[in-house]
């Protein structure tokens, strides 16, 4: 089997065996990543990579806000779909300012509080705290 296929087949066991909650909270990491390599572009003033970055976080804070449930979600959907709606605006304003990089450190921390919000549901553990090594993806984590 070509590598490919095994992680396409990897990928939707995946799928079929983590619980929703789990799911959501991954998105939320994959976020988290996006928004700390968007700062990091913006602090080197790389444009291209900080658009970039902004661009794939934006692409995940879609896919929640079209999975979120109007009808059941109530007040609760609501909210989210408002908050994924302005972060995913102040990403894309913080792409070529001189104040990017801080914008994105508090969007940073204000996804942060979302998911942490999201892992306690869930019943999972708080990821590693952000540091300069982190950040820039030496240890992998978010």
């Amino acid at each position: 089997m070509s590598q490919s296929r095994y992680a396409i087949n990897a990928y939707q066991a995946a799928q079929l065996t983590t619980p929703p909650l789990k799911v959501v909270v991954m998105l939320y990491d994959g976020i988290l990543v996006r928004i700390s390599k968007a700062a990091d572009a913006a602090r080197h003033g790389d444009s291209q990579k900080h658009f970039e970055s902004v661009m794939s976080a934006a692409r995940i804070i879609d896919g929640l806000n079209r999975h979120l449930d109007m009808e059941k979600g109530g007040q609760v959907a609501v909210g989210l779909r408002e908050t994924y709606e302005a972060v995913a605006r102040a990403l894309f304003r913080s792409v070529g300012k001189e104040t990017g990089a801080e914008a994105c450190d508090r969007l940073y921390a204000a996804v942060r509080e979302l998911r942490d919000a999201w892992a306690e549901i869930a019943g999972m553990a708080p990821p590693a705290p952000r540091t300069e090594a982190n950040s820039l993806g030496i240890s992998g984590a978010a």
